[in-house]
């Protein structure tokens, strides 16, 4: 499960009191977050189930583990804090833009106190600087740095330099270990999307201009190449799929290789690629064949997995116990003696 840390956190409480989270309680288990430096806090009552509740936010000299504050309020909602801490205080207050919005009618005059220093955030400023260099060190994207402060825009090309830098120091002398797949099949089947959709779209790069394959990649923990054809030499391909350290070329600076699961997707099966280095290099291709982990087979009426010797050396005979969710024996490559069609 996720563990995201941030400097700067809201939470909401319903029925503080219910809890026995009043603002000296509330204030006690804050107090034992050493690296807290401001909070604020005010009561509120729901405009339409008239659930009474406090929002708080805090502000860190150093990024809070979600599960940190879970621990001291397992039944609040927690989310990482957007903008300045200013308009965090100015929303908790209801004060400024928020005066007059619908919202400021379910505050409870009275209850808004804060403590500490509020950090003052200006575009440029150290502490701006310090919270953009950790949204970086925490893997956000660029869109959650622009969420984060839309102050940050003037920074995007600083904001790569300096996630490469991020990356290099993470992965220049760690082995990465590489979960290889080759799926295949016809087309319209959803190979790829099982894939973009397993991972969600922002976690997957998907490689489809082989001319500049690299060009955009930013880190991603899963790597697809769609629709390949022996698009890369024979000796690049293996150099992807190695688990040392590797710089992607790309257009004005490299990249730096952050992935640990590959995705090979063609309309034609392993076998099929590189025909001429399977004849006059044997070695190179049983390389190949080494770094992949499990080939997939999907069709319209099913999709089975076997590993990639078992397909591709024809010396090694395929264990249909091994296959899993075939639907019919019409699709499968196999004939009845388990030698490939």
């Amino acid at each position: 499960m996720s563990d995201p840390k941030s400097r700067k956190w809201q939470l909401t409480l319903n029925n503080p009191e219910e809890k026995g989270l009043d603002h000296t309680a509330i204030k006690n288990e804050l107090s034992e977050l050493k690296s807290i430096i401001y909070y604020c806090m005010a009561d509120e009552i729901g405009l339409e189930q008239k659930t009474p509740h406090t929002h708080i936010f805090i502000a860190a000299s150093s990024p809070i583990r979600f599960s940190s504050l879970k621990r001291r309020f397992p039944d609040a909602h927690i989310e990482q804090a957007r903008g300045t801490s200013e308009e965090n205080k100015v929303y908790i207050e209801k004060s400024g833009k928020w005066a007059d919005d619908s919202k400021s009618d379910t505050s409870i005059e009275g209850t808004f106190e804060e403590w500490g220093e509020m950090p003052i955030e200006r575009p440029g400023s150290r502490t701006d600087l310090d919270l953009l260099y950790q949204l970086i060190k925490d893997g956000k994207s660029n869109y959650e740095i622009l969420e984060e402060s839309a102050s940050f825009i003037l920074r995007l090309t600083d904001v790569e330099r300096a996630r490469q830098t991020v990356l290099v120091h993470n992965f220049r002398s760690d082995f990465r270990e590489l979960d290889i797949t080759y799926i295949w099949g016809t087309t319209g089947v959803g190979k790829t999307r099982s894939v973009m959709e397993y991972y969600e779209y922002e976690n997957v790069y998907r490689v489809t201009n082989y001319s500049h394959p690299f060009d955009n990649y930013s880190g991603q923990d899963v790597m697809l190449f769609d629709e390949y054809r022996g698009d890369f030499k024979i000796g690049e391909l293996l150099n992807y799929l190695d688990g040392y350290p590797c710089d992607l070329p790309a257009r004005y600076a490299n990249k730096t290789a952050c992935f640990t699961k590959v995705y090979i997707i063609s309309n034609i099966d392993l076998s099929s690629q590189y025909p001429h280095i399977q004849i006059d290099q044997p070695e190179t291709w049983n390389s190949l064949i080494r770094r992949i982990k499990k080939v997939i087979y999907i069709t319209s009426g099913g999709r089975y997995e076997y590993s990639a010797e078992q397909y591709a050396v024809p010396t090694v005979e395929p264990e249909i116990s091994y296959f899993v969710d075939i639907v019919s024996d019409e699709e499968t490559p196999f004939d009845s003696k388990g030698e490939k069609i």
